[in-house]
């Protein structure tokens, strides 16, 4: 038997995935592991892997390791506690940006006083400006310093550089100003802003992410478990989770689509309802995209 013919599909749970580049360095890591094929996806932070050979669950949890990730492999336990993890991270941020806010807003709220005839009098002590800005670099901030971290031991870089990097140097700069009482103007304002305000996007991300799971598990419950899938030119019913890109599968008339995928030979017409509300069916032919869970008609 071939090292082909015993690879297997594996989904992992992958996490400290914060922009697209982390996706793409991970994905980049794991193609270029002997006997690995990956497909990793940001916004379900999941990472599907074609084993063969001598690889395992093992070499991907380690080679995700020393990217400067984490994984697991995905099962109905997996899932479960993932949900409660999430939520409970979510609480907690949602506490911490609040935290921030409150000690961000006496920062910015004193630049509108400074236009003023004697704005450069209205600012807050310096030594107060600090106070208030460094428990939101260092601790609220603290999820951009770890990921940064991580990143670049990875050999890579990411948002949470670029984030832990410019409101370091404000930071430090004000911090420099402050101590030795220069007359140079702090910033200390900008930096705590910027934290604030990206915190804030994360939070909004993982609501809609959230909500985007939510529906995508409302699709998935409709697709098909099985595949026809074509194997060295005879027809194989396996897995849908063993599916991966390039694969060919059948769908017979009334059968239910099992993945995303391209129309490659026949013509057939596909209730596309559950995803768009349209009633009538729409036709499709080769080179035309299909979508999991839609019904094929008679063709």
């Amino acid at each position: 038997m071939s090292g082909a013919d015993q690879a297997r599909v594996v989904e992992f749970a992958i996490g400290g995935m914060t922009c697209a580049a982390c996706s793409t360095r991970l994905e980049k890591v794991l193609n270029r592991q002997a006997g690995m094929q990956a497909n990793v996806n940001l916004a379900a932070e999941r990472a599907r892997v074609r084993l063969s050979g001598g690889a395992d669950e093992a070499a991907v949890i380690a080679a995700v390791a020393k990217a400067g990730f984490k994984a697991e492999v995905v099962d109905k336990q997996t899932r479960e506690r993932e949900k409660a993890e999430k939520a409970k991270a979510y609480r907690s941020e949602i506490k911490r940006f609040w935290i921030a806010v409150l000690l961000t807003l006496p920062l910015v709220g004193q630049m509108f006083f400074m236009f003023g005839e004697h704005g450069h009098h209205n600012e807050l002590p310096r030594w107060l400006q600090l106070l208030l800005a460094t428990p939101v670099q260092f601790w609220i901030g603290w999820r951009f310093y770890d990921g940064a971290w991580k990143a670049l031991r990875g050999g890579g870089a990411n948002m949470d550089v670029l984030v832990a990097l410019g409101t370091s140097m404000a930071w430090g700069f004000s911090t420099v100003v402050t101590l030795l009482e220069l007359p140079q103007h702090v910033y200390f304002e900008g930096g705590a802003a910027v934290i604030t305000l990206v915190l804030l996007g994360k939070l909004l991300e993982a609501r809609a992410k959230a909500r985007t799971s939510e529906a995508i598990e409302s699709l998935v419950r409709l697709q098909p478990k099985t595949a026809r899938v074509e194997r060295d030119g005879q027809w194989v019913e396996m897995s849908v989770d063993g599916l991966m890109p390039g694969d060919i599968f059948l769908v017979r008339p009334g059968e239910s689509v099992p993945v995303d995928g391209e129309v490659v030979d026949g013509e057939s017409s596909v209730n596309e309802s559950m995803l768009t509300g349209e009633s009538m069916p729409i036709g499709k032919r080769a080179g035309d995209q299909v979508f999991a869970a839609t019904a094929n008609g008679q063709g």
